[in-house]
Parts: structure tokens; sequence; C-alpha cells
């Protein structure tokens, strides 16, 4: 796959109300890895830069830090990479995030068999329509508004990522976009009917070999990530 790297300017990044010293700084650039609280957490490779963060709470109260870092391609959006974790130990567990562990009509899953809420582990191949929602976090607000002027595809490919071990949570989501390897771009963000869904995209022996690439790809960085929890 073709990635040619350019990075954006911190003057069009777009920064969250609620800003912390757990979290990377506007504009600065990470490469193989980027620290959130005490977290180092493993990039793909090349160059990334700091697009938009956030801090929240959890309701449990739990301080969480987000962030997403992103890589263009001619002045278009690549890659893109949302991380979450929490910022300090929750006691009481975190919940396993079923959209990433028990999601099917994927083209690729991986979940622990173990149902143990204070051991989670699982990865998924999927497609991802490109819009909001109505209740999108505050650092999806950002990002949006920052790269609606950068080519964001309709439809991207993602590797999905959730781990949890006793009091952290690691959640990790690296977005590509097709059109930059040369794929046409989807008329709409749908998900279901998309000509990336497992059903349509399966029948396409081009599309095929860019998705088992995305999936070796994705097996590299899961033996990493799931190392980031101690």
């Amino acid at each position: 796959m073709r990635f040619v790297l350019v990075l954006a300017t911190a003057a069009g990044l777009l920064v969250s109300p609620a800003m912390a010293q757990d979290l990377p700084a506007l504009g600065t650039t990470a490469h193989d890895n980027v620290g959130i609280g005490t977290r180092i957490v493993p990039l793909l490779p090349g160059d990334w830069t700091v697009a938009a963060i956030h801090e929240s709470r959890s309701s449990s109260n739990s301080p969480i830090g987000r962030a997403i870092l992103v890589q263009l391609a001619d002045g278009k959006l690549s890659r893109w990479a949302y991380i979450s974790t929490n910022l300090e130990w929750n006691s009481a567990g975190w919940k396993r995030n079923k959209s990433i562990c028990d999601r099917h009509s994927v083209h690729y899953a991986y979940s622990d068999d173990n149902n143990n809420p204070k051991d989670i582990t699982c990865w998924i191949l999927n497609h991802r329509g490109q819009t909001l929602g109505e209740n999108a976090s505050q650092v999806w607000v950002d990002f949006f508004r920052w790269s609606d002027s950068r080519s964001r595809p309709n439809t991207s490919l993602a590797l999905e990522y959730f781990f949890a071990r006793n009091g952290d949570f690691l959640e990790v989501t690296y977005d590509f976009n097709p059109v930059i390897d040369g794929f046409h771009d989807t008329s709409t963000a749908s998900w279901r009917g998309n000509p990336w869904h497992v059903d349509m995209a399966s029948k396409d022996a081009r599309k095929l070999d860019y998705l088992r690439k995305l999936k070796v790809s994705g097996e590299d960085q899961f033996a990493k990530l799931r190392t980031v929890l101690k």
C-alpha cells in the first residue's frame, strides 16, 4: 500500500476545551509510539500528527484520555488512529466493548472466550461509515471538523482493538482511506449495503487482496498492543 506522508500544520488542528498534561500536545508528531497518561501505545509505521485530544469522565467518574492522530498523503487524509484509555486505575473494572468484541459480519474477528470482565482481549477488521452519529464524543467532533477539508472518505477500513486488564482498559482504532490506495469512494457512509461489506467485498478479488494485507498489519499490531496493559 502506498502512503506518502505530509504532516498537518498545528494551525489547522482543533483543540477541545479540556486539555491535560496526560495527553499529547496538538500538532506534535509521534513516531513508533505515543504516550497517553502512563501508557506508551505502539503506532503503525510512519510519522503521526496529533489532530484532536479530549479528556472526560466515565460513568464511574474515572478520567479517560482520548486522542486522534493522523497521516496525510498529498494533503488528503490517509490513515488516522483513535486511542482511548483510562488515566487512573478503576477498581470496578470496565465493561466489555461489544461493538468490537462481539461484532458479527466483519472481515476478521478475534475475541477471548474466558468470560472474565477483568481480562478482555479482542480485535476486528471492519468497514466503517464515516458519520458522527447522535452521541459522538468531543474528540470525534473535533476530528470531523479538522478533516472536513481533507478528503475524509465516506467509508474507511478499520482495525479495531479493545483490551481490559483488572482496572485498566485500552481501545485503539486505525482507520484506512481506501481511496488513497486507488479504490473509488462509496456513494454513502451507510454500513449496510456498503460495497465494503463482507458479503460484497468477498466477491471482489482486488478488495480481498487489500483486506488480506490489512489483516496481516492488524495481526502484527495486535501482538504489540496486547502488551501495553500489565
